[in-house]
């Protein structure tokens, strides 16, 4: 049971007394609704019951409830239950201390000392065996149980202390233990309570003052341990309903609050209370005092020490104290049972329900890094912004929710046009409404002002029936019984009955903005005369173009925005109409306004927000903002700026903060306690209080330059690997490095997160994967980021946060990991590659040599057999024949001409047979000896036909391998031309050429004959047998991979060119 519950037998007694204290005691409250956001389990956190709120070193909120502990980062919640190994269901405090471990009361199960830090395992194989249920070894377990004490009691613990000396405290149901941190066991402290107490002993609340003391909170009164050891029990309020203390909170200036359970709140003196043992001098509630005395060790508090006693009597909400808190600005927030208290020094203000708290029963107080209030109670955690909106609606007097207009008398009274035609006055703590006289019938349109006050107090209400003006009133309530001074309508000269804007300018004319699909929707009444003057397309106005927005410049020129788009400039008695084409945003002109720097605010429902730094300039040069450039939304609906020069929008998905400096952009939604997010207008009055008027009520933001804001914490949150998780911190961990990771482990999903609880904070973030980006990933919302199909290699990520003003996370939080190869890419497996393909290289060389070395064995047998044999016997045959033909030339004419024809045959025979000697000789292989076979035969052949000739041919032709069938084709190509050119070309000069030019043999046979007409050698047959050598030669140089071109005319000689690839 936490400390200062009822015990069961009493419960309806309580009950009763309750209802009467609160029928009794008069309860002052506010009207308007603060800036709150309940937090719910529909909200992630574990249960609606809250029983603490504490704020970390790191900044996060845990949030004890009664099924588990809930951690929230500003965005989301993460609870931890039994199934995580808590004892019990009920949290009651969480303890955070100074060397940063966590510890947990439970409500049965005793402390635990959570352990945020648990890793995962080193080792790859490790990492491959995790599992999504965050299976942990014994040193692994989030939570580590501590029994307090054998009894049941002892281990309810409601509240947990580190004093300075670092000793760590519990209050129990059961009484005082304290940690023992050689034995790691909880060691009872005796109180010097009274031995029979008739209630509850638990104790409940702590705090340390200045000295040392130790002062605890217990159902039986308030204890002080000095820094020796010794206890003083001081009596609070002896009474038959209890002498609880329920909180202690010491203030900035060394005061002691003391929340009591039923005397209301005491604001003790701690420095003033010393032990005597003369009468100590009390001072009641009332103020009365009289003789105090030690009974049975209890001591009265004596006048000296009390700096005050508040009660309902001064203002508290009520005399049940359950929660204290001193926030950063230094006021008192007080938690009872019947409402948040506010204390400043000087008075008491209190929220409830009315004011949009969840509930009344306050439980508990804190503060987050940002300075909002969170408030628990049971039903839910409250978000209270204390730089947010505050609200009101029709509780505050607003006749409607829906607002049009929101203008500001002359006596600096806000006023608010709503509903139908409500008009309503804001006296500085709610809001006074009254419904002008208007006929039953009358209308408005969608976007229409509704009613505008101008500048001498008259007020003018639109209508579909008319333009209605009021004559001044002294108070607002008048209007209910005036009729309307005048009713101007289409016989007024207006263009249409159908009334939507109004604008006042400088001189006091009203502009008038009607709405009729006519030509003409827009005209002005001069106050002066009282006269309409109409404008139409002839003056330079759009046609059938209603008027949707109004403004006017330093220069004093009115500009105008339009419901079917464009904007006209009126100077000088001429509009000039700018359009999209001229950078005009598109869509709807809904919002005009002029800043302190005589810029110009264009607001569009379509296309967003638009600045013109130069209204005065002919071409006007427009700067956008829109959701690319971070608002909330396109649809902008009204402008207005605070007073150190931001831009505030109001958007259909809630108000936009710009400042224009930086570019920076703030969002406003509901949860900043603006009354709904479809924002229709907005109003800065004379006080800088920013007004802003939604479909569902009217809320007020105190803008103020904004407090030096620490940059974004930055964390990992989560790993998987292939689909695995790696576990991280429960905390998050800003490093996270030495993975050595598989060739199948390159795919990884990573979470991350930071910490925001500041109105209108939208934390974006940042990453980039060193070894794959060059640079950081534009700004995003989304807090995950995967990579697929990582190459092997060596990776860092790194992901920062980044806040509305754009400041990033001073160090980001990185990942370091390493992408092993397969093993098919080590080093290793390549290396033995690389030697088993060397020896198969070898292996395969060795072979071919060998095998080329043969083969140069086995030509040159075959040549040497060539020439040795058959060569000797043909030469034996043709010198025989010549002898026989000798021997018979007289008698035998026709032998001896048979003689001759062996004789020549076995000439040509050995001819034949010398040339496949030399091509298939293995010592011919290069280009000299081309060259020199070529040389030859050429000699023989042209100098017997007494025809000049020249062969050019490249240095070191040794050097120039070429194969057997190379020269042999080679070879053949220049003896059928040369043949041919000595029979058939009737010349005196031929010129050979041979080169070797880009890696080809390139063969030139020139003559200077007579020439003839090129045949096409493709088409060839049997009719042209005589040039069937032409074909040949063709063929030879297609075989060798070449070219061969002829080139002839009659009377032009022939050029025949050989180019051969060498291989």
């Amino acid at each position: 049971m936490r400390a200062g519950e009822w015990k069961e037998g009493t419960v309806a007694i309580h009950i009763a007394w309750w209802l009467g204290l609160l029928l009794a005691v008069p309860v002052i409250v506010q009207a308007e609704r603060l800036p709150i956001k309940t937090y719910t389990t529909a909200d992630g956190l574990g249960s609606m019951f809250i029983e603490c709120i504490v704020r970390d070193s790191r900044g996060f909120l845990w949030i004890c409830t009664r099924d588990g502990l809930s951690r929230f980062d500003g965005y989301r919640f993460i609870t931890y239950t039994m199934e995580h190994g808590l004892p019990d269901p009920t949290i009651n405090h969480l303890l955070e201390t100074r060397k940063g471990v966590y510890w947990v009361a439970t409500n049965g199960g005793g402390v635990c000392r959570f352990n945020p830090t648990a890793r995962g395992p080193s080792s790859v194989a490790e990492k491959q065996q995790i599992t999504d249920n965050r299976q942990r070894t014994t040193d692994q377990r989030l939570f580590t149980i501590y029994p307090v004490g054998d009894e049941p009691q002892t281990n309810r613990v409601n509240v947990l202390y580190e004093d300075r000396a670092g000793r760590l405290w519990a209050g129990t149901d059961g009484g005082l233990f304290r940690l023992d941190e050689k034995s790691g066991q909880f060691r009872r402290v005796e109180l010097g309570l009274p031995s029979r107490p008739d209630r509850s002993v638990g104790v409940g609340a702590f705090a340390e003052d200045r000295e040392g003391s130790l002062w605890i909170g217990t159902g039986w009164g308030l204890v002080r341990r000095w820094p020796d050891g010794r206890m003083n029990h001081y009596a609070v309020q002896p009474s038959p309903v209890g002498n609880a203390v329920r909180a202690l909170l010491l203030d900035r200036e060394g005061r002691l609050w003391v929340g009591t359970g039923n005397a209301g709140l005491i604001v003790l003196n701690p420095d003033q209370l010393r032990i005597s043992d003369s009468g100590l001098r009390n001072q009641e509630p009332s103020g009365d005092s009289k003789e105090s005395n030690i009974r049975n060790g209890q001591i009265r508090i004596p006048h000296s020490a009390i700096a005050a006693w508040y009660t309902t009597a001064d203002g508290l909400a009520n005399n049940v104290v359950a929660a204290l808190h001193q926030s950063s600005d230094g006021r008192i927030w007080i938690g009872t049972s019947g409402g948040l208290t506010e204390f400043n020094g000087e008075r008491f203000r209190t929220y409830t329900t009315a004011q949009g708290l969840s509930d009344t029963i306050i439980g508990h107080l804190a503060e987050d890094r940002d300075g909002n209030l969170w408030i628990g109670s049971s039903n839910g955690a409250m978000k209270l912004t204390l730089s947010g909106f505050t609200t009101y609606d029709e509780a505050d007097g607003l006749g409607h929710t829906q607002i049009h207009s929101i203008y500001e008398d002359q006596a600096g009274d806000v006023l608010v046009v709503s509903g139908d035609w409500y008009i309503n006055r804001f006296d500085g703590q709610r809001f006074v409404s009254v419904q002008p006289d208007l006929p039953r019938d009358a209308a408005y349109r969608w976007a229409s002002q509704v009613g505008f006050l101008d500048r001498t107090g008259q007020w003018w209400l639109l209508t579909t029936k008319g333009l209605c003006r009021f004559a001044r009133v002294s108070r607002i309530e008048q209007l209910a019984r005036k009729r309307p001074e005048a009713v101007y309508t289409s016989r007024a000269r207006l263009p249409s009955d159908s009334v939507t804007r109004l604008f006042e300018d400088a001189r006091g004319d009203i502009w008038i903005g009607t709405w009729s699909g006519k030509q003409n929707e827009l005209t002005r009444w001069e106050r002066a005369t009282e006269t309409f003057h109409p404008y139409s397309t002839a003056d330079g106005l759009p046609p059938s173009n209603a008027p949707s927005a109004f403004c006017q410049d330093r220069s004093g020129t009115v500009w105008i925005g339009f419901s079917h788009g464009g904007l006209a400039r009126y100077h000088h008695g001429r509009f000039t109409l700018f359009t999209v084409a001229d950078g005009v945003p598109a869509g709807m002109i809904t919002a005009l306004y002029l800043d302190h720097a005589g810029r110009l605010w264009v607001g569009s429902n379509q296309s967003g927000l638009s600045r013109v730094d130069d209204p005065t300039a002919d071409r006007l040069q427009f700067v956008a903002y829109t959701t690319a450039q971070g608002l909330a939304s396109n649809n902008v609906r009204c402008i207005t700026e605070d007073r150190w020069g931001r831009i505030y929008i109001g958007t259909v998905r809630g108000v936009n903060q710009l400042d224009p400096a930086t570019g920076h952009i703030k969002h406003y939604t509901t949860a900043d306690g603006l009354a709904n997010e479809f924002v229709t207008a907005a109003f800065r009055d004379r006080q800088g209080a920013l007004w802003f008027g939604t479909m569902k009520g009217l809320s007020r933001l105190i803008s103020a330059l904004d407090r030096p804001q620490s940059p974004p914490p930055i964390w990992i949150g989560g790993l998987r690997i292939a689909g695995v998780p790696y576990l991280v911190s429960e905390l998050g961990q800003t490093e996270v490095s030495g993975l050595e990771l598989g060739p199948n482990q390159n795919h990884l999903q990573i979470n991350f997160f930071s910490l925001s609880f500041a109105a209108g904070e939208v934390l974006r973030f940042q990453y980039k994967l060193e070894g794959a980006d060059a640079d950081w990933s534009p700004p995003t919302d989304q807090r995950t980021v995967n990579y697929a199909s990582l190459a092997p290699g060596t990776y860092r990520f790194l992901v920062r946060a980044v806040s509305a003003e754009g400041t990033a996370s001073p160090t980001p939080a990185t990942i370091a990991f390493t992408i092993l190869p397969p093993i098919w890419q080590q080093w290793w497996f390549l290396a033995l590659l690389a030697m088993i393909a060397g020896v198969v290289i070898y292996a395969i060389h060795h072979y071919r040599v060998a095998r080329l070395l043969e083969l140069e064995r086995v030509r040159a047998r075959i040549a040497t057999d060539l020439h040795d044999d058959i060569g000797a016997s043909l030469s034996e045959m043709a010198i025989l024949s010549e002898v026989v033909k000798r021997q018979i030339s007289a008698t035998h004419h026709e032998a001896v001409e048979t003689l001759g024809e062996m004789a020549q045959k076995a000439r040509e025979l050995m001819d034949s047979m010398s040339d496949i000697v030399w091509a298939i000789d293995p010592r011919r292989d290069d280009l000299s000896n081309l060259v020199a076979r070529i040389r030859q035969f050429a000699s023989s052949v042209l100098e017997a036909n007494r025809i000049g000739w020249e062969f050019q041919t490249p240095a070191e032709v040794e050097n120039i391998k070429l194969t057997p069938d190379e020269r042999r084709h080679v070879f053949l190509i220049f003896k059928e031309a040369i043949t041919n050119i000595a029979r058939h070309a009737d010349c005196s000069f031929v010129s050979l050429r041979i080169s070797i030019a880009d890696r080809h043999l390139v063969a030139e046979i020139r003559d200077d004959g007579r020439g003839f007409t090129v045949p096409d050698v493709s088409t060839l047959g049997e009719p042209d047998r005589q040039r069937h050598g032409l074909k040949n030669m063709q063929a030879r140089a297609v075989e060798l991979g070449g070219q061969l071109q002829m080139e002839s005319a009659p009377g032009q000689g022939t050029r025949l060119t050989l180019m051969v690839p060498l291989k």
